[in-house]
């Protein structure tokens, strides 16, 4: 059977940093972090994605038409087998990226 307890913080429960034991602020606050699932972030050791590196959808190939040559629709349907092929890995790739950002986020906020 699985639990559903969440951890969470009271905010009383946060060290006020005093100018004085600043180890033992740090060790209680570090603590804090990794219960929140955010200490990475705090670190710096995860960043926000580069939303400029979105994955790219591949460019729709040209559509099989009646008046296509019979070799002419024989490649159109190769590059749209290749292009199927291009857009589950984008897919793919989409999902990943989106997940990524998505946990930034919550762990950012």
């Amino acid at each position: 059977m699985s639990s559903n307890k969440s951890t969470s913080i009271n905010v009383s429960d946060i060290p006020c940093f005093t100018g004085h034991n600043f180890q033992a602020w740090k060790d209680k606050m570090v603590g804090i972090f990794m219960i929140s699932k955010v200490y990475d972030i705090v670190k710096g050791d995860t960043t926000k994605l580069d939303e400029t590196k979105h994955p790219k959808m591949p460019a729709t190939p040209p559509l099989i038409n009646e008046q296509m040559s019979s070799v002419d629709a024989e490649k159109a349907a190769h590059y749209w087998t290749q292009f199927n092929v291009q857009m589950n890995y984008y897919n793919t790739q989409l999902v990943d990226f989106n997940c990524k950002l998505s946990a930034w986020t919550d762990g950012n906020s």
